[in-house]
């Protein structure tokens, strides 16, 4: 902790963290008094407060209001105070029903993923595909779909797919295709994507001299071809959420906010650059770094699908109930994951 706190400061932070989650209302000194289990008067509450106030934790929206926490007093109760509640059998259970009803359909299993997320959470939830150049190869399907063009359909190891198509010489025969396929499904299979991309020449080099070309269209073209980097998917589901938390009820709070995640790549800048390398994160109001996001929290996961990783999670105001929407983001993130690992 920054500063640490006493036992009273604590049970008092504490209550204010608990009350402004619940009411949405600054809090008032004589409001704990009434409403909480302590055993102080309103004038010790109200000296405790200011001893907050002073090291930073909370803060006076306006003259004769009561307090409110600030994200420093949000990080202080995420890191030591915050405790985890548990789910619920129901909560648990719809989200692995997500998976038992789109099985093998990736896709579904993210769209269905955030929108239970965002029913669950109240909050506005958000998944993010895996960034996909860790990802392994697994087949290269090679159709002619007229007689100067080709699709090319890549499948990594999870499962996730690919198309592309390639324009060649129309005097290329089928049974070059066919072998073509054959040799690069036997050189390519269980590399990265990445390191096909960066280095096809070389793992092609000794049938460069093959009749029909069609190796040299595939080593100029390889860098498209095996560039799954743009490859994100961002799937955004309940802005009605917040558009109902008293915090977003100024147009131009909520417009800023909106305008923000209409952009795939701030989305993906904010869950995916934003977090750090552990398996959840929370970032909270100014951290954040995006003026029109400095109400808003979020809580972020990795999920993993063989070795390519995703991101998950949910937006909402700083003062969601963290205790209870932590566990349930890790445990979407663990639900998605685990069937992947277990094939």
């Amino acid at each position: 902790m920054k500063e640490l706190l006493t036992e009273k400061e604590k049970l008092v932070f504490e209550a204010i963290v608990s009350s402004f989650i619940l009411t949405a209302n600054p809090v008032a000194s004589s409001f704990i008094a009434q409403n909480s289990h302590l055993a102080y008067s309103p004038a010790s509450i109200r000296t405790i407060m200011a001893r907050l106030e002073q090291k930073g934790y909370i803060y006076q929206p306006h003259t004769s209001a009561g307090r409110v926490p600030t994200t420093l007093g949000y990080r202080l109760y995420v890191d030591h105070m915050m405790k985890r509640a548990r789910l619920s059998g129901t909560e648990k259970e719809r989200l692995r029903q997500v998976l038992s009803s789109n099985t093998g359909d990736f896709e579904s299993v993210l769209r269905e993923s955030t929108r239970i997320l965002a029913h669950l959470t109240h909050q506005l939830g958000i998944m993010i595909s895996p960034h996909l150049e860790e990802g392994i190869f697994h087949r290269m399907d090679i159709t002619r779909i007229s007689s100067e063009r080709l699709l090319l359909i890549l499948s990594i190891k999870s499962g996730i797919v690919k198309t592309i198509f390639l324009e060649i010489n129309s005097g290329i025969h089928e049974e070059q295709l066919d072998s073509l396929r054959e040799i690069l499904n036997e050189r390519l299979h269980g590399l990265k994507l990445k390191e096909i991309r960066e280095k096809f020449k070389e793992i092609v080099e000794d049938i460069r001299a093959e009749d029909s070309g069609l190796i040299h269209i595939f080593i100029r073209s390889a860098k498209q071809i095996f560039d799954f980097s743009e490859n994100n998917e961002v799937y955004l589901t309940g802005t009605h959420n917040i558009l109902r938390q008293p915090e977003f009820t100024d147009n131009e709070k909520i417009s800023g906010v909106v305008e923000l995640l209409e952009d795939k790549r701030i989305i993906i800048r904010l869950l995916g650059n934003k977090v750090s390398e552990e398996d959840l994160n929370i970032i909270i109001g100014e951290e954040i770094g995006e003026e029109a996001m400095e109400n808003c929290s979020i809580i972020a996961a990795r999920y993993k699908i063989d070795n390519v990783i995703g991101m998950l999670g949910i937006i909402g105001p700083t003062r969601m109930n963290y205790s209870h929407l932590v566990p349930l983001v890790e445990f979407t993130a663990r639900v998605i994951s685990d069937p992947f690992e277990q094939n």
